[in-house]
This record gives C-alpha cells, sequence and structure tokens, in this order.
C-alpha cells in the first residue's frame, strides 16, 4: 500500500474506450453530491424512525429502561466519535481489495489541509467483491449501531457509550450517501458476474 500527502495523485486522461474495458458512466459532479446528501438524510431518517418506534413499542409495553441520565454532555465521546468514524469508514472499504488493502494498487490519501482521508485502488475486483465493499461501512457502522442502541434500550448504560453509538450511526448514515449511490449506478449498469475495474482514474467493467 502507497500512502500518498495532500490530493490524490495526478492521472494521465483516461482513454476513452481502453481496449475489453466497458465505461460505468456517473453522476456530474453537482448531482452526485446532491444525490448523496439526499440518499444519506432520507436513510438516516429511516433509523431514526426504527429507534423511535421500537422506544415507543418498549414504553407501551412497559418494559426497558433508558440510557443513565447525565447532565454533563460528553464533549470527548463526541469529539472522537467524530474523528474516528471516516478512518473506519474508509478501512472498511479498503479491506476488501486485495490483499486487504494492502497491495502495492492501493493509495491511502491523506490531505490534512482539506481535512480529507480515502483509499483508491486501481486495479480490477468482483462486482460482487466491489457491491460489499461499497456497503461494509453502512452496515457496521450504521446498522449495527442501531441494532445495539434497540438492545441497549432494555440495559441501563453510561450516557457517554449511547451518545457515542448515536453520533457514529449519525454521521457515518449521512456519509454513506454516496456509497449507496454509486451501488445503486453499479447495478444498474454493470452485469452480474463481471469485474469492476480502475483504469487511471476512472471506473470500467468488463
Amino acid at each position: 500500500m502507497k500512502v500518498h500527502i495532500g490530493n490524490k495523485p495526478h492521472q494521465p486522461e483516461a482513454l476513452a474506450n481502453p481496449v475489453g474495458l466497458h465505461r460505468i458512466h456517473s453522476p456530474s459532479s453537482r448531482r452526485g453530491y446532491l444525490s448523496a446528501g439526499l440518499v444519506g438524510v432520507f436513510m438516516l431518517f429511516f433509523l431514526l424512525a426504527v429507534l423511535i418506534g421500537v422506544s415507543i413499542f418498549f414504553d407501551l409495553m412497559g418494559i426497558g429502561e433508558t440510557a443513565v441520565d447525565n447532565t454533563t454532555t460528553p464533549w470527548g465521546v463526541i469529539i472522537f466519535a467524530l474523528l474516528i468514524f471516516i478512518p473506519l469508514h474508509e478501512f472498511l472499504h479498503m479491506i476488501w481489495y486485495p490483499k486487504f488493502g494492502f497491495s502495492a494498487q492501493t493509495t491511502l490519501i491523506i490531505w490534512p489541509q482539506k481535512l480529507r482521508f480515502g483509499v483508491y485502488y486501481a486495479g480490477c475486483i468482483s462486482r460482487r467483491r466491489w457491491l460489499w465493499m461499497r456497503i461494509a461501512p453502512l452496515l457496521v457502522l450504521s446498522f449495527i449501531p442501531t441494532c445495539l442502541l434497540i438492545l441497549l434500550y432494555i440495559v441501563p448504560i453510561p450516557y457517554s457509550y449511547n451518545a457515542f453509538l448515536q453520533l457514529l450511526m449519525l454521521a457515518n448514515t449521512i456519509g454513506s450517501g454516496g456509497d449507496v449511490v454509486a451501488i445503486l449506478f453499479v447495478m444498474r449498469q454493470v452485469p452480474r458476474s463481471t469485474d469492476i475495474c480502475f483504469h487511471e482514474g476512472k471506473a470500467y467493467w468488463r
């Protein structure tokens, strides 16, 4: 794995149609950011609705306890959750690449000035593996914390733990909107049992 500090390395213009590869078309930057934001907010509302519905159900059944009250805002936990969710999100993407992301084809991008952190891959992986790579952060950092919050509703726990799970779920769900949009585009354009390739900064299938 290579590490690059700053913006991702400049790459020459990609060929219009490399031999044996079919271009995967993506939306414009403005449309892509808008779609990612809307999808992220929709997923967050859905998970929050699930949590609210479960809490109402437990209250009506007379079971469960809320988290232990704490009048002090756990700022340390809040800052930690905000700092850790992006590296965890990218790590869960990275481990689905060949050699768990530690091959020479993987580049870790750290751009301190823009507070950006990401993983880029140059090569081909199966469509199925790519889909799991894309959905993994949403499953691990959003759906699992939501399930834990439901299970922990009947167990009194320190408020800081509850706040950490809530904030991790919130931030990652919104941040996963782009992953879901990418999945929808790939499922629509790329046939099953094919490979997805990254060539000179652009995505193709073969």
